[in-house]
C-alpha cells in the first residue's frame, strides 16, 4: 500500500472544507499514538483543557468511538462526540465521521467528516486535518476548537518527551 509522501501545503480547501496544518515537535509514532490510544486522546482532545471521558474507542475501519467532556462545575456534560472510523493506515492516515452534540446543545448533533494525514519531517510530524462540514456556519467554532485541541496536543507531547 502506498502512503502519503508529501502533503501539498498549497492546496486550497474545497467548498465545505476546512484545512488545518500543524507541525508537532514529536516523532510520527508518538503523534499517531496520541490520536489512537484512549488513554492518550483523553488528555488532549478538547478545548476545555480537562480530561474527557472515553466510553467507546475502537480504532479500526468501521470501529466506533464515543467521548464526552465533563463539566467540572456541575453534573452536566459540556459536549458529546460519537463517530465511526473509516480509514486507519498507521501511522499515516486516519479518517472518521463524527456527530458533535456539544455545539449549541443541538439535539440532532452536527455532522462532519475528518481526515488526518501524518507525515514525518525530520524529528517532527506534520499533521494536516481536513474537515468537511455539512453546515458551513459552524466553521469558526470548529476551527477554534481544533486549534485549541492542537495546542493541548502539543503540550501533551512535549510533556511525554521531556
Amino acid at each position: 500500500m502506498e502512503y502519503l509522501t508529501k502533503i501539498n501545503l498549497l492546496e486550497e480547501p474545497k467548498e465545505h472544507e476546512i484545512i488545518i496544518d500543524r507541525v508537532f515537535d514529536a516523532p510520527i509514532e508518538m503523534v499517531w499514538n496520541a490520536w489512537t490510544k484512549s488513554g492518550q486522546i483523553s488528555k488532549w482532545f478538547n478545548s476545555a483543557c480537562i480530561d474527557i471521558d472515553v466510553f467507546e474507542f475502537d480504532v479500526r475501519p468501521n470501529g466506533h468511538f464515543r467521548f464526552s467532556i465533563p463539566n467540572p462545575d456541575s453534573s452536566n456534560i459540556l459536549g458529546e462526540y460519537t463517530g465511526t472510523y473509516l480509514t486507519v493506515q498507521s501511522p499515516h492516515e486516519l479518517s472518521f465521521d463524527v456527530k458533535d452534540f456539544s455545539i449549541n446543545k443541538n439535539p440532532d448533533g452536527i455532522s462532519a467528516s475528518f481526515k488526518a494525514l501524518f507525515e514525518s519531517v525530520g524529528k517532527q510530524t506534520l499533521l494536516r486535518l481536513i474537515i468537511i462540514l455539512e453546515d458551513k456556519s459552524y466553521s469558526e467554532i470548529i476551527t477554534t476548537g481544533w486549534n485549541q485541541s492542537f495546542e493541548n496536543l502539543a503540550s501533551y507531547l512535549e510533556n511525554k518527551i521531556y
